[in-house]
């Protein structure tokens, strides 16, 4: 007697998602557990509401719920395209800075540069608009224009008024 043996195109990690995902896991819990730890966090730290936990922790449930009802599959989708994006990104940087290291160069020094953390803000940036692109926001040409102005702008501001 022959044993039929099915082989199920998915493996086990791939049927663990789906389920998680059928369960909504990533469309409810994971967004809710996100916005809940930011704004307790923020609210904890910046002592907008003084120090009662309690209150801190009530709110910050109720905030989550509301931005869950609000967002939804579109907020998760949105984390994931977004955290993704961020992702690929951080290993850039990492083999970026790894390459540095291997040729001698001093790394504290060279991440502590000004001109470093503002490639840093605007690579945050682009992932961010990439994310909310992703998430169906449409940034036209006159959009891009505006924002090409007021980073020129900015630029020529920090120019003119740069010390020495």
């Amino acid at each position: 007697m022959s044993i039929a043996i099915q082989s199920d195109p998915m493996n086990a990690f791939e049927v663990m998602l789906y389920n998680l995902e059928k369960m909504g896991f990533f469309g409810f819990l994971l967004p809710w557990i996100f916005t809940f730890v930011v704004l307790y966090a923020i609210l904890v730290k910046t002592k907008v509401l003084g120090d009662d936990q309690r209150l801190i922790g009530v709110l910050s449930i109720v905030v989550a719920f509301f931005t869950i009802t609000f967002g939804g599959p579109a907020l998760a989708s949105f984390f994931t395209n977004f955290f993704g994006m961020l992702a690929i990104i951080i290993a850039g940087v990492l083999g970026i800075v790894m390459l540095l290291a291997l040729t001698g160069a001093d790394i504290s020094k060279t991440l502590n540069v000004k001109s470093v953390h503002m490639i840093l803000a605007g690579i945050l940036i682009v992932t961010f608009v990439i994310a909310l692109a992703s998430y169906g926001v449409k940034i036209g040409n006159n959009i891009v224009g505006i924002v090409f102005i007021l980073a020129l702008m900015g630029a020529v501001m920090m120019f003119v008024t740069k010390n020495g």
